[in-house]
């Protein structure tokens, strides 16, 4: 990308931040193109490694993930879409390009539905597309790369809930989508440890998706019946998030900040190899107090994820804090926009 077209690009941004030109922040201008080009198909990145170190451990792997990997089903005419979205890419793409982490957010579209189909991607208050979509992608991916090994999370967003009928259509769907190839209860209580599981263990067992969930969207009756974590993952092999992973939201839209916070993660639980450990390197976009107000209304600040996330990813921030720490104990690394930093994800 030449020096004029980013300054271009720059000044662009600028101009779509500012509350004062773009006050309903729709999605114009959503850059989709990274400041140093790289070749980005990795479609089959661990079946290669695997050929190569059949005995390297999950926990060993550097794996890149998406951050509210679906939200690119949000439409950029939505109101405030510009602050809901955080990817430029497909489910598909993304897993393409190298993504094996997929945070997946659903709630109700339809208030009160029974229906499966009236779950969607969600944002907050902005809602994308059918989560049914998505597992169908996935599913698609895994089928034509069968190597592959998928962390799947499935987040219920606070203020979007579903009724007790659509979350046990959601369980079941999840469970006929993937089936036999899913990390099941019998599994994870004997052979997988995550301290000690290898690819070429995954490879040998045919297994090649974990399924996450977030605790808030167990905990309901159904038919008389109680449907607490436990029941839900003996029941429907998706595993409870807590158990199979550490993480931290670090809930700041400073780039110095977050990568200071990240690495005082990594020096806390490096030594914890039981669980996956994922890094989230996503800035929060907030208001903050009165003070920023005048950058937000011209564009010198900004609530769009897109335009923290190409701060970040400039190559004397993320890509040289990385690259300074490679000796360090990094897993899951967790990333918007994974567009726009392919030379990273590479």
């Amino acid at each position: 990308m030449s020096l004029s077209a980013i300054v271009h690009d720059d000044h662009v941004d600028v101009v779509c931040s500012a509350l004062a030109v773009n006050c309903c922040q729709f999605g114009c201008f959503i850059q989709n193109t990274p400041r140093i080009p790289c070749a980005s198909e990795n479609h089959d990145w661990m079946t290669k490694l695997r050929e190569i170190a059949p005995s390297k451990k999950l926990r060993n792997l550097v794996i890149p993930g998406t951050h509210d990997s679906a939200s690119v089903t949000i439409s950029k005419w939505s109101l405030f879409a510009a602050v809901g979205l955080c990817q430029n890419l497909s489910v598909v793409e993304q897993l393409q390009r190298g993504a094996r982490y997929l945070d997946t957010r659903i709630g109700s579209g339809v208030k009160d539905s029974i229906l499966v189909d009236d779950v969607n991607v969600v944002h907050g208050i902005l809602t994308g597309g059918k989560f049914v979509k998505v597992l169908e992608d996935v599913d698609q991916f895994l089928c034509d790369n069968p190597g592959e090994f998928v962390v799947m999370e499935v987040v219920l967003e606070n203020k979007r809930q579903l009724t007790a009928e659509q979350r046990i259509k959601v369980f079941k769907l999840i469970s006929s989508t993937f089936g036999d190839r899913m990390i099941t209860k019998d599994d994870y209580d004997s052979w997988f440890n995550l301290k000690y599981v290898t690819l070429g263990e995954l490879a040998e067992k045919n297994k090649n998706v974990l399924v996450l969930l977030h605790e808030r969207i167990c905990g309901f009756c159904y038919e008389d019946k109680t449907f607490d974590m436990d029941t839900v993952t003996r029941e429907f092999n998706c595993h409870k998030n807590e158990n199979c992973m550490r993480n931290k939201w670090h809930n700041t839209m400073d780039s110095q900040r977050i990568l200071s916070s990240n690495e005082e993660f990594l020096e806390t639980y490096c030594k914890h190899l039981g669980k996956l450990l994922n890094s989230q390197f996503v800035m929060t976009p907030a208001f903050g107090g009165v003070e920023n107000v005048p950058g937000l209304l011209f564009g010198m600040k900004s609530l769009r994820p897109v335009s923290l996330a190409r701060k970040l990813y400039r190559k004397e921030v993320l890509e040289t804090f990385l690259r300074d720490r490679a000796d360090c104990k990094w897993n899951i690394v967790l990333l918007d926009f994974v567009d726009l930093c392919p030379l990273l994800v590479r």
